[in-house]
């Protein structure tokens, strides 16, 4: 394992953590262990694919040319879907397509969450799958940052 490795394992942690202890008590957790379990896989095949869509959204709206959905190995050797487009955008745009997922797939709900009464488990789900898997678009925000390209 390297240090990319538990870097990620901490971020999915604190992810997972800071969720549970905001939204505990407004989580619905009444169906059967199997159930749950059952949801959760789901959550993460439903992140996978739209999560990547946003990527692809804006990819569009930018006209970075042909964007195509690929299966890759991701970082840790794992086969994840990705999306790649023809050209790169600006610094601007490459940092906006990255985080775009993280807004609206857990900041906007987690900002919904804060006036529900209640909030269904497989949404829960959703926003904690996808806080962890932005782990890497964060890793490539920075890396950008950090870069000399305008």
């Amino acid at each position: 394992p390297n240090a990319r490795t538990a870097v990620f394992a901490v971020w999915t942690c604190i992810a997972c953590g800071v969720h549970i202890l905001l939204f505990r008590g407004k989580v619905g957790m009444e169906l059967p262990v199997w159930q749950r379990m059952l949801m959760a896989v789901a959550a993460v095949a439903f992140v996978l694919f739209v999560h990547e869509g946003i990527h692809m959204v804006f990819m569009k709206l930018f006209g970075l040319g042909k964007v195509k959905l690929i299966f890759a190995k991701d970082k840790l050797g794992v086969p994840m879907p990705g999306v790649r487009a023809e050209r790169q955008g600006t610094k601007g745009q490459e940092i906006v397509l990255r985080l775009a997922p993280f807004v609206f797939l857990t900041i906007f709900p987690d900002f919904l969450f804060l006036f529900c009464t209640g909030v269904p488990l497989f949404f829960f789900l959703v926003v904690i799958a996808n806080s962890a898997g932005c782990f890497y678009d964060v890793m490539d925000v920075w890396t950008i940052l950090k870069s000399k390209k305008a």
